[in-house]
């Protein structure tokens, strides 16, 4: 039965060995067939957060020492007047309904309003224990998502040849990492663009975005060994970016293929709506990673269920249903 836990104020690599063990063995059990995270990629996500963010890390100790169960919280930082937490909590298959669950989240809970949080998210797999877990601990549902995956070698060949349709008025453009200097400025005002997407009842704090924030947030893909790429729809009227996607694949992905890309947000501008623009961008990105990136097996994405359109969009370029989640809430005092 798991006796401590102890909150990680640097972790050395015995800790991030024993939370790499933990979380391998957690989605072995509850995601079987999804491939696991390396060492690199655990280290990377227990030291590098994004700016208004900082994390606090806590490790639980079985009888005999090794690593049973973790607990991330994300925490607002000064600059980040939101105020919202998340806090993700994984517990070994073998170690579970000991409690260590319900103290780990209780100490999250408790670290979360001693910063004067107001609210404190989690994201559990739908239909599973976790949901009743929650829901006795005053946490209430706020946004089902589900999570979708699209085999490359399985794209519709209708959708490779979206790219050639004429969009008139705009032109594509692509780019890997921060944006070129002619779009940034631009850029960074269309990810107001993802204002208005659907959030169910969770609480949201919306990013004001400027061009130097945008080169930050390329630096820390970066820095998480990730390469990100872009592509735009630019309004030729003036120059400006109309509508974006972007998705990140491994930086050291291996030659031989399997890697697995991760589409991010897909934004357009109210102003440029109505012009099949988000399925022109997303078809322009898999057409990009079909011919340039033959190490990609597949993509996976999640998307609000309350988001009938990009649910929609996805569907049309080939991907399919791979699970659901729901985000769950806890108002703090």
């Amino acid at each position: 039965m798991p006796t401590k836990h102890r909150r990680l104020t640097s972790p050395t690599d015995d800790d991030v060995r024993a939370w790499h063990r933990v979380r391998s063995a957690a989605l072995a059990h509850d995601r079987p067939g999804e491939p696991l995270p390396t060492l690199a990629e655990v280290r990377t996500a227990l030291t590098t957060v994004g700016p208004g963010s900082r994390l606090a890390l806590w490790l639980a100790y079985g009888a005999n020492g090794e690593g049973v169960a973790t607990a991330k919280l994300r925490l607002p930082t000064a600059e980040n007047s939101g105020r919202l937490a998340s806090v993700e909590l994984t517990v070994h298959p073998a170690h579970r309904r000991m409690g260590m669950g319900s103290r780990l989240l209780t100490t999250a809970v408790a670290a979360a309003a001693e910063e004067n949080c107001r609210r404190l998210s989690t994201e559990v797999l739908a239909g599973t224990p976790g949901e009743s877990f929650l829901s006795t601990r005053d946490f209430v549902p706020a946004l089902r998502l589900t999570w979708q995956r699209l085999l490359l070698a399985e794209i519709p060949e209708r959708i490779v040849k979206l790219p050639d349709v004429p969009h008139p008025g705009y032109r594509l453009a692509s780019w890997e990492g921060a944006p070129p200097d002619a779009l940034a400025d631009s850029f960074a005002a269309a990810r107001a663009g993802l204002a208005d997407q659907p959030t169910g009842g969770l609480a949201v704090t919306w990013t004001q975005w400027d061009a130097e924030r945008v080169r930050r947030t390329a630096e820390l893909a970066a820095r998480r060994g990730e390469r990100l790429l872009n592509h735009a729809a630019v309004s030729v009227a003036d120059g400006s970016v109309a509508g974006y996607t972007k998705l990140t694949l491994p930086a050291e992905a291996a030659a031989g293929g399997g890697a697995r890309a991760k589409q991010l947000d897909t934004a357009v501008l109210p102003a440029h709506r109505g012009h099949g623009l988000g399925l022109w961008l997303k078809s322009a990105m898999l057409r990009h990673l079909v011919d340039g990136h033959p190490e990609v097996a597949e993509v996976v994405t999640n998307t609000a269920d309350d988001n009938r359109h990009m649910l929609a969009v996805n569907a049309a370029l080939g991907f399919r249903p791979l699970r659901r989640t729901v985000a769950y809430q806890l108002r703090l005092a």
